[in-house]
């Protein structure tokens, strides 16, 4: 009995960090990346694969590529912060949003098939505007 129920504490401690479902990943970075998910600083590394709530932060003179499930492409630049707020991309049920939060520096920003199947699902806030994509590439920049 003492042995089901640890089993079961560590099945409940374990499975959390299971759940959480991958919305893109790391393909490019220089420098000095890192990827803040929960209370845990992650040295970033190409191949990185990021989840809904990550922050993700470009020191100077960094650099990282991102490509989301939908191909989107988000470029950061130098001294950049994002925090991936929500991601669902599911064509089969018509489910979409892609809420992104950059709270300094440049980026980049590519339509995937998101942009094109559901624009409207697109945001990227700033701390004095929110982005609504309608075109398939533009250049952003928030300075602190």
């Amino acid at each position: 009995m003492k042995l089901l129920a640890g089993i079961i504490i560590v099945l409940m401690i374990t499975l959390p960090s299971f759940a959480e479902e991958t919305v893109g990943n790391i393909k490019k970075m220089s420098g000095n990346v890192t990827v803040l998910r929960g209370e845990k600083t992650i040295s970033a590394e190409p191949g990185i694969k990021l989840v809904q709530g990550d922050i993700v932060r470009t020191a100077q003179n960094s650099s990282a590529g991102i490509i989301f499930k939908d191909s989107t492409i988000f470029s950061l630049g130098a001294d950049s912060e994002i925090i991936i707020n929500k991601y669902t991309f599911s064509p089969k049920d018509e489910k979409y949003a892609f809420s992104m939060h950059m709270k300094k520096g440049t980026a980049v920003y590519e339509s995937g098939r998101m942009g094109k199947l559901a624009p409207e699902a697109v945001k990227i806030h700033t701390p004095k505007a929110t982005i609504g994509v309608r075109g398939t590439k533009f250049l952003v920049e928030v300075e602190e």
